[in-house]
């Protein structure tokens, strides 16, 4: 019974204590508002400002959760950009590119040539026995005709402005001079492009005339990049409402 006599006496001092000290300090403020109200003024500005910083710092936290989320759009349209470059380049040929196809190789008949040379030197031409220009430009046609996605000719990778053709006895494509045997790599459906320059008229010839040519197929061919350029000296671009 003493105890609680005691915890209630002191819990009655500490309140009379915590009373006192509020009036106290209640009666120090009204006192410092008589005695020197310019400080209250003070106070009174100093906590407006800090208001308005608080006003300012959540309209810049606005601004750059603007900024950021403006920001993280156009990382998104320029990856879509990109992809679409991307997309474009490959269907140009300005990338390597990878995937299964046929290898078509083409190349003289030296044999033939040497036998014919040693029967009828009189009536033997030696231009009958090489392979020429349209050769590879007709081959070359049937595959894209059948399918293939892309094509090159002993590493050079033909696009849209490829030229091939002859100066003299030697092939140009893409202006590089090649020398046989001629390797023509196609990536494509294999089964479908190796039909497609079996049943063509100009390989069934030169298999007529025993030249060396055969197809095979893989599961793995590389390809490079065209690395040449693409001359446009007259072509323009036609802006929007059709002006030049």
């Amino acid at each position: 019974m003493r105890k609680i006599y005691l915890s209630l006496l002191l819990i009655s001092l500490l309140s009379g204590l915590l009373v006192a000290w509020q009036w106290r300090s209640h009666l120090a403020t009204a006192a410092l508002e008589q005695q020197d109200p310019a400080l209250i003024d003070i106070i009174h500005s100093l906590e407006k400002e800090d208001a308005s910083l608080e006003n300012t710092i959540a309209t810049l936290r606005s601004q750059i959760e603007a900024i950021q989320k403006e920001r993280s759009q156009g990382k998104g349209r320029l990856a879509q950009l990109q992809q679409e470059i991307e997309a474009l380049k490959l269907a140009a040929g300005l990338t390597p590119v990878t995937g299964p196809g046929i290898i078509v190789t083409l190349d003289d008949n030296i044999a033939g040539a040497q036998a014919a040379k040693n029967s009828s030197p009189t009536t033997y031409k030696p231009e009958d026995y090489i392979i020429h220009d349209k050769n590879v430009l007709y081959l070359v046609n049937e595959i894209k005709a059948a399918g293939a996605e892309a094509i090159a000719v002993n590493g050079q990778r033909v696009v849209t402005s490829t030229d091939i053709r002859c100066v003299g006895t030697v092939i140009l494509v893409n202006s590089t001079r090649l020398a046989p045997p001629y390797e023509v790599q196609a990536i494509g459906n294999p089964d479908v492009l190796e039909a497609a320059v079996q049943r063509s008229v100009d390989f069934s010839f030169l298999k007529s005339r025993d030249f060396p040519v055969k197809v095979t197929k893989s599961l793995h061919l590389t390809l490079p990049a065209y690395k040449g350029g693409f001359s446009q000296d007259y072509v323009r671009l036609v802006k929007a409402g059709g002006q030049q």
